[in-house]
C-alpha cells in the first residue's frame, strides 16, 4: 500500500534535496584546491624571467617584451594556471595549507629595473603575485649613478623600498657580487679552494649583500636564487646556516611538493623569447 505524503513533508523533503546538491556544487568547486592538499602532494612550476624590454633588438633566451609577459598572464586566466607566492608555498609544506590544482610561482633574476616599470604594472593589473631575485652590488651602483633607463638600469635603494611595500612582490638574494661568469663561476668553488676560504667568501658576499638590503628595508630575505644556477653541497648547507628556507636553482623540472618537505634546490624553467606559449607552459606542468 502506498503511504501518501502530506504538502509539508513532500516540502520539506525538496528543501532537503534541494540543500544536498548545492552543498554538492560547493564541494566541487572547491576540488582543485582539495585535489592539492593529498598525501600525493601538490605540483608547483616555477618560472624563471629575467628582464622584460620593448625593444625587439634585445629579445631573445633573457629578454622579452611586456607584451609577452601580459600574454602569458592572459594565457594564466585562460587556462586555470594560478600564481602564488612563496609565502603560500611556505604556508603548504609547513602547516598543509592547500594550494590550487594548477599553482606556479613567477621569478625574475637579476633586479633590473623593468621589473618596476613593466612588470609591477601587470601584475597588479592581473593581481598576480611574484619573486624578484637582486644583485647587492648592482643595486649599490645604481643608487650611485642615479640611472634609471629600463633599458638597462638596476633597481636602486628607493626602488627596493617601493617593491617591498607592494603586498604582491617577495624580493630574494641573487648573491651581492658573484653573478658573474671569470674565474669564480657564480656562487661556485674555485678548484682548489679549502672549505675555510670558500666559506669565508661565501659569508662575506651575504654580509654585504644583508647590508645593502636592511639599509633599504629594515628586514632580511630569506629566498636565495644561485647565478647561473651554479650550486654545490657545500654552498647549501652554508645558505640554510645564514636563513636562507627557499633556494633556486635553473634545472628545468616542476616541484612535486608535500606537507614537512624544504624548499631547498627548487627547479624553474627559463622562459626565452620566441618559443611557442602553449608548449612552454605545458612542459612546465609535465
Amino acid at each position: 500500500m502506498f503511504k501518501i505524503f502530506t504538502f509539508r513533508q513532500i516540502s520539506v523533503l525538496s528543501a532537503a534535496v534541494c540543500f544536498i546538491l548545492l552543498f554538492s556544487a560547493f564541494l566541487n568547486t572547491l576540488s582543485p584546491i582539495i585535489n592539492a592538499n593529498t598525501d600525493a602532494g601538490a605540483t608547483v612550476s616555477i618560472v624563471m624571467y629575467h628582464h622584460v624590454c620593448d625593444k625587439k633588438a634585445l629579445w631573445g633566451d633573457y629578454v622579452i617584451s611586456s607584451q609577452d609577459l601580459e600574454e602569458d598572464f592572459k594565457y594564466f586566466k585562460s587556462n586555470n594556471i594560478t600564481p602564488i607566492s612563496f609565502s603560500q608555498l611556505k604556508s603548504f609544506v609547513l602547516s598543509g595549507t592547500p594550494l590550487p590544482e594548477r599553482c606556479i610561482i613567477l621569478t625574475f633574476d637579476d633586479g633590473q629595473k623593468s621589473f618596476l616599470t613593466k612588470v609591477v604594472p601587470l601584475l597588479e593589473k592581473y593581481n598576480f603575485p611574484a619573486n624578484v631575485n637582486v644583485v647587492g652590488s648592482l643595486t649599490e651602483l645604481y643608487t650611485e649613478n642615479g640611472d634609471n633607463n629600463d633599458c638597462y638600469a638596476y633597481l636602486n635603494v628607493a626602488d627596493l623600498r617601493t617593491l617591498k611595500s607592494n603586498p604582491l612582490v617577495e624580493i630574494g638574494c641573487h648573491t651581492y657580487n658573484l653573478h658573474t661568469l671569470g674565474k669564480r663561476r657564480g656562487a661556485g668553488r674555485i678548484t682548489g679552494e679549502a672549505d675555510a676560504e670558500y666559506k669565508e667568501m661565501l659569508v662575506t658576499d651575504i654580509s654585504c649583500f644583508n647590508d645593502v638590503y636592511f639599509s633599504a628595508v629594515n628586514d632580511k630575505t630569506d629566498i636565495f636564487a644561485y647565478p647561473y644556477g651554479i650550486r654545490n653541497d657545500f654552498l647549501e648547507a652554508t645558505l640554510k646556516e645564514q636563513g636562507f628556507t627557499v633556494t633556486l636553482t635553473c634545472r628545468e623540472s616542476p616541484n612535486v611538493l608535500k606537507k614537512g618537505d624544504s624548499l631547498y634546490e627548487l627547479g624553474r624553467f627559463n622562459r626565452p623569447y620566441g618559443i611557442n606559449r602553449e608548449c612552454f607552459f605545458e612542459k612546465c606542468f609535465n
